[in-house]
């Protein structure tokens, strides 16, 4: 299976040039035209959220808004309509994980997870968790990744089924909030970084800032838990004449089931 994550950068008044209208189609082309199995995206807001939903015909998209007044952005899961969803929702990552709009006092924005639990083509079911963390302070960074182990563990203790977490962690692969989570300090299902596959992915960015930068910042990821081995895994540089679908490139990973 073919998984990928994609911070689509909201649409914002400055980026003058590089506004959602001017590189909408590059993100169709790239979500039509690879027969991806499960995308997580980051960053939509409602006019987004429209736009794409109306463009991607072969997927089934969920996921809320993280507040219904300000900054309203979503982290959707868009899943091929070959697969079921079954389930899915949406927690906040505060002391409130339900309620919309609910933040921890050191978090620029309320953050979110969405989750979704989809059987696959062949009768599988995976877990699916989709994040966007905060951009400023490594706490919240810490925090985010905390709640969302803990919610992982609570369904692992229910149903062990095989997941995926991925999305833009706005942290670096060194960093205390992606190591403690890949030690299973808040989950007993243990997860590993799909750039674990060839490191030498992490020498490269994966904000390329509109410009095509190679080095730099690399804070998007996929983890995995041990019932997937990782065949590929490869950061997208799709482009027309130096025209960019976003800030972030998007990064996939090619998947397959362990046999039990």
């Amino acid at each position: 299976m073919k998984v990928l994550t994609f911070n689509l950068r909201t649409d914002f008044l400055l980026d003058i040039n590089n506004r959602w209208n001017t590189r909408k189609k590059l993100v169709y082309e790239i979500i039509n035209n690879n027969d991806y199995d499960v995308i997580g995206v980051q960053e939509l807001n409602n006019k987004m959220y429209s736009d794409l939903s109306s463009e991607i015909s072969n997927y089934n998209i969920v996921g809320d808004p993280r507040s219904s007044r300000y900054f309203i952005e979503r982290n959707d899961i868009l899943v091929a309509k070959r697969h079921r969803i079954l389930e899915h929702s949406t927690f906040w990552l505060s002391d409130k994980p339900d309620k919309m709009g609910s933040a921890v006092w050191y978090s620029v924005f309320p953050r979110i997870c969405t989750t979704a639990l989809v059987e696959l083509e062949e009768g599988n079911l995976i877990r699916v968790y989709n994040t966007h963390l905060d951009f400023l302070l490594p706490k919240a960074r810490e925090y985010g990744l905390k709640k969302i182990g803990e919610y992982i563990e609570n369904k692992h203790k229910q149903d062990d089924y095989p997941a995926i977490l991925m999305g833009d962690l706005n942290a670096g692969p060194k960093s205390k909030a992606v190591k403690e989570f890949t030690q299973g300090k808040y989950s007993s299902k243990r997860f590993v970084a799909v750039q674990d596959y060839n490191k030498e992915i992490y020498t490269r960015a994966t904000l390329g800032k509109f410009k095509g930068v190679k080095t730099g910042l690399h804070i998007d990821y996929i983890f995995v838990s041990d019932e997937f081995e990782i065949i590929n895994n490869e950061i997208i540089y799709y482009n027309k004449n130096g025209r960019y679908p976003s800030d972030h490139y998007p990064m996939m990973a090619e998947l397959k089931l362990k046999r039990c």
